[in-house]
């Protein structure tokens, strides 16, 4: 019986010194993300309003369209408009109110309201401000 349990306790030992290690599963790797800013534009609206446009594509490879005012960061989609190229969301200024962004022709951009429900229809939105791109100051150019 002694023997029995010496062999037994010396099996333990041995077993307890030798650590068995668990085949190491790789990790997949992530797709990559095809979310990409491919133009960031500085804009001067009505009322002294500075907003940036970055324009892009989302996780999925659609073109978006952020938008920053005031420190906050929208989301835009585009949607059909004649002319130009309008974006919508539905998370706007104020709550309940979907945000648009209207690119026109002659470069002029409606920065746009209008409850959430009806944001992708341009003949609902109210026009909150008008916006030009940013121009540098004249001593700007001649400071470089």
């Amino acid at each position: 019986m002694k023997r029995l349990l010496s062999a037994a306790a010396l099996l333990a030992l041995a077993a307890c010194g030798q650590k068995a290690e668990a085949p190491k599963a790789e990790a997949p790797a992530a797709a990559p993300s095809l979310a990409k800013a491919s133009r960031t534009i500085s804009y001067t609206c009505e009322k002294d309003l500075p907003i940036t446009a970055i324009h892009g594509t989302n996780a999925e490879g659609k073109p978006d369209l952020a938008l920053i005012i005031r420190g906050d960061d929208f989301r835009l989609t585009p949607t059909d408009a004649t002319p130009g190229t309008r974006y919508t969301t539905e998370y706007g200024l104020e709550p309940g109110l979907g945000l648009a962004w209207w690119e026109q022709p002659d470069g002029t951009v409606l920065l746009q309201q209008s409850k959430f429900k009806t944001i992708n229809d341009p003949t609902t939105a109210e026009t909150l401000r008008t916006c030009k791109v940013k121009t540098e100051p004249d001593g700007a150019k001649a400071a470089k």
